[in-house]
């Protein structure tokens, strides 16, 4: 009878250890398929994950044909006579822009629900994080690729001067007649490319410009808008260094209203945008509302460019004169 005990019991002690070896097994697999909605199983020490990549819009009807090379080079975009100066970096009215959007390092999965800028029940339309080069979205030249008859800002624009690095559109001057350019002109005929373009709503960017305080910002970079048929269809200089110092300037068959900005925009990040309303533009610095005037373009199809070409007494080329995109962004 001891010895029947004895084999009960070890017959026992091998079920439980088995049948906790099946528990802890069970404990190890995924979580059940039928989890309840809404739910999601987390793992200890696993990193967050980020959130999902809105698909970049592209634009409604195409209007007119392409431009010719003409915009933010032409006569008129030179230094205006007179034009309204202002102090930036002054904080906006409902309190201080953030630091780290204003200035520093580019900002990492930083999508935020609306605009820095105007206030408003907005919906994003496009979220370019240059992650890659996206060529279904931009064209990294002028019409032609680094072609002498195909200039822009006083230099050909070459897609060799064109890079994505480190979540950045980086876009240099390799010489003195060579510099780069993106667009995201529908109507450019280069294969493969959509484009995009908007009419009324509100487009920004977080751009580096390149330079000092002492010296001004280097060469002749701009980040703009632009109809098919210029001028009669506008172009909105949102930012633009001329001669080193930061305007912006609206170019219209009627007026080209200005302003340059006295404080320093060089060699730090900074937001740049424009909220096209009908027959009105509203240009924002770091979200706050510098800048409103009147236009005269029929709120036509704009699309979007950034480039970088040459101003001699500003002349920095290669990495050090770089001009550095960390995201543009649309919203209607």
């Amino acid at each position: 009878m001891p010895q029947a005990t004895a084999r009960l019991l070890q017959v026992l002690c091998c079920v439980l250890v088995v049948a906790g070896l099946s528990g802890s097994a069970i404990r190890l697999q995924g979580p059940p398929e039928d989890s309840a909605p809404g739910q999601e199983a987390s793992v200890s020490g696993s990193a967050p994950t980020q959130g999902t990549e809105i698909p970049d819009s592209t634009g409604g009807a195409a209007a007119g044909q392409p431009a010719g090379p003409g915009g933010a080079d032409s006569p008129a975009a030179q230094p205006p006579a007179a034009v309204e100066p202002d102090k930036p970096g002054e904080a906006a009215a409902d309190g201080p822009v953030s630091e780290s959007l204003a200035q520093g390092a580019p900002v990492v999965a930083s999508r935020s629900v609306g605009p820095l800028g105007p206030p408003g029940q907005w919906s994003l339309v496009l979220d370019e994080e240059f992650d890659t080069l996206n060529t279904s979205l931009w064209t990294p030249y002028w019409f032609r690729d680094c072609h002498p008859g195909s200039t822009k800002n006083g230099v050909k624009t070459c897609s060799s001067n064109v890079k994505v690095e480190n979540g950045n559109a980086v876009l240099q001057l390799s010489d003195s007649e060579s510099g780069a350019l993106l667009s995201t002109n529908p109507k450019d005929a280069v294969p493969g490319h959509v484009g995009f373009q908007y009419t009324t709503g509100y487009v920004e960017a977080r751009i580096y410009f390149p330079g000092t305080c002492s010296e001004g910002i280097y060469n002749w970079p701009a980040w703009w808008t632009t109809g098919q048929k210029y001028p009669a269809t506008g172009e909105i200089d949102i930012a633009e260094p001329l001669q080193g110092t930061m305007t912006t300037v609206y170019h219209s068959p009627e007026n080209h209203p200005a302003k340059y900005f006295t404080g320093c925009y060089a060699g730090g990040y900074h937001t740049y945008g424009v909220h096209r309303k009908a027959g009105v533009n509203d240009i924002y610095f770091d979200g706050r509302l510098e800048f409103s005037y009147p236009t005269s373009d029929g709120n036509a199809p704009h699309y979007l460019l950034l480039n970088v070409g040459i101003w001699a007494d500003q002349k920095t080329l290669g990495p050090a004169g770089a001009v550095k995109v960390d995201w543009v962004r649309a919203w209607q």
